[in-house]
C-alpha cells in the first residue's frame, strides 16, 4: 500500500515539475523590453492641407464610378474575392486589442497641432480644456467598427483598449497572454473557434534585435513606438521636451511573433498604420490576415492633428490625431461601409453589395486612394474574404 502512495506522489510531482519545466522553457528574454541597436524613431509625416484635398478628390472619384473601379483590381497586392470565408464556429467569441498612441510623453513626439498641451496622462472632460489634449482617434474608430458594423460585444471583457498614456509595455503583453497563452495557472481565453483583432497605430522604430542565441536574422527589426513604461510627469520641467525612450518603449516585431506564436485561433486580423508597417510580415500564419499602411520602407501620414489652435478657418480645432491608411480603411470603408462590394479580384465576378465590408473589401477600398501618398500592404492568409464577427 505504501509504495502504491508512494507512486501516486512520485507521478504527481513528476507532473507538476514537468508543467513548471515547460512553462519555464516558454519564457525568453522577448517576454521582457528588450536591448536593441541603432534605434532609431520613425515619426508618421503630416499630410498638408492640399494632399488631404487631392485624396478626398481620388474617393470622390471612386465612389462616383463603383461600377467600374479605378484602378482595377491589381492580383499582386491581394484582395477581396467577392466569396465569403469560413464563418465563426458556433459559440465563437470575438476579442480586439486595440492601440494607439497620439500623444507621447513630453511633446516632441506627439501626433498633434504645435500649440496642443500635451504631458498631462489622461485628461478628462471635468478638465474643461478637453481639445487642448492630443489624442489617439484611430483606436477608437476601429473600436467603433468592431461594434457597430461586426456585432462586437461593448464590454471590457471582450475589447481591450489602450490608447496614449494606457499603451505601456506591461499592459499590452499581459492583456495578449491573459488571452493568447494563459496567466496564474489559468488556461487562456481564446479558444480555438474565436476571433482576434489586433490593431496599433502610432509611431514606429527600427533596430537591431538580437534573438536568444544572440544572433539577428533580420536588419534592421521594427517595432511599435509605445509610451514609456518609467515615465512619469515629474521626469520634466514644464517646458520639458526631450524623452529619451527606455527599454520598455517599444514593442518588436520579433517580440509580437513569438508572444502569438502560439494562439489557439488562428482567425486573426493584425492591423498596423505606423511608418515601416510592411515589416511586419514576420506575424504572417495561415488563417491570419495583416494590413499594414505601407511598405517596410515607407513613412506613413497622419490624416489630421490632434490637439487645440486657434480655430480658425485655416487652422480649426480636433481632438483627435487620426492616421491616412486607418482613415479610409477602418473609418471610411468599415464605419461608413463604402467598402462594400468593392473590387472583388474576378473580374468576372460582379461587384457583390451584400450589406458587408469583409476585411479585404476595406483594405481594397482604402489603397488606391492612400496608395499616391504611401503604399499599403495586404498580407492575407485566410481563405476567401475574412468578415469580422461572421
Amino acid at each position: 500500500m505504501k509504495k502504491t502512495v508512494v507512486a501516486i506522489f512520485s507521478f504527481a510531482f513528476l507532473f507538476l515539475a514537468m508543467g513548471v519545466m515547460a512553462q519555464e522553457k516558454r519564457e525568453s528574454k522577448l517576454d521582457k523590453p528588450v536591448k536593441a541597436k541603432n534605434v532609431e524613431i520613425s515619426k508618421k509625416k503630416v499630410l498638408t492641407q492640399n494632399e488631404k484635398k487631392a485624396l478626398d478628390e481620388i474617393e470622390r472619384i471612386i465612389k462616383g464610378k463603383p461600377v467600374r473601379p479605378t484602378p482595377a483590381p491589381d492580383p499582386t497586392i491581394g484582395g477581396a474575392t467577392g466569396m465569403l470565408g469560413e464563418p465563426l464556429p458556433t459559440g465563437g467569441q470575438r476579442y480586439a486589442i486595440l492601440v494607439g498612441l497620439a500623444n507621447y510623453p513630453g511633446i516632441d513626439n506627439d501626433l498633434c497641432v504645435t500649440a496642443a498641451k500635451t504631458g498631462k496622462d489622461f485628461p478628462t472632460a471635468a478638465d474643461g480644456l478637453l481639445a487642448e489634449y492630443c489624442k489617439d482617434q484611430d483606436a477608437l474608430n476601429m473600436k467603433k467598427a468592431l461594434i457597430e458594423t461586426y456585432n462586437y460585444v461593448d464590454d471590457e471583457q471582450h475589447i481591450f483598449v489602450f490608447s496614449d498614456a494606457k499603451a505601456k509595455f506591461d499592459a499590452i503583453k499581459s492583456k495578449i497572454d491573459e488571452l493568447v497563452v494563459g496567466t496564474n495557472g489559468n488556461p487562456p481565453i481564446l479558444k480555438a473557434e474565436d476571433e482576434l483583432v489586433f490593431f496599433f497605430s502610432g509611431h514606429s522604430s527600427t533596430g537591431i534585435v538580437a534573438d536568444e542565441a544572440g544572433l539577428n536574422d533580420e536588419s534592421p527589426d521594427e517595432a511599435m513606438f509605445i509610451y514609456d513604461q518609467n515615465y512619469s510627469e515629474i521626469t520634466f520641467a514644464a517646458d520639458g521636451k526631450e524623452q529619451v525612450p527606455s527599454d520598455a518603449s517599444f514593442i518588436w516585431d520579433d517580440q509580437l511573433k513569438e508572444w502569438f506564436a502560439g494562439s489557439p485561433t488562428k482567425r486573426i486580423l493584425f492591423a498596423f498604420d505606423t511608418c515601416s508597417a510592411g515589416g511586419m510580415n514576420d506575424l504572417a500564419l495561415e488563417g491570419r490576415v495583416l494590413a499594414m499602411s505601407s511598405t517596410e520602407y515607407q513613412s506613413s501620414m497622419t490624416y489630421y492633428l490632434g490637439g487645440y489652435n486657434n480655430g480658425t478657418i485655416e487652422n480649426p480645432i480636433y481632438k483627435e490625431s487620426e492616421g491616412l491608411f486607418t482613415h479610409y480603411f477602418v473609418r471610411r470603408a468599415m464605419v461608413d461601409g463604402l467598402g462594400d462590394g468593392y473590387n472583388p479580384l474576378s473580374r468576372k465576378n460582379v461587384l457583390k453589395y451584400d450589406g458587408n465590408v469583409a476585411v479585404e473589401e476595406a483594405f481594397n477600398y482604402a489603397y488606391p486612394i492612400v496608395k499616391a501618398i504611401q503604399i499599403p500592404v495586404l498580407n492575407d492568409k485566410f481563405f476567401n474574404d475574412l468578415l469580422l464577427g461572421y
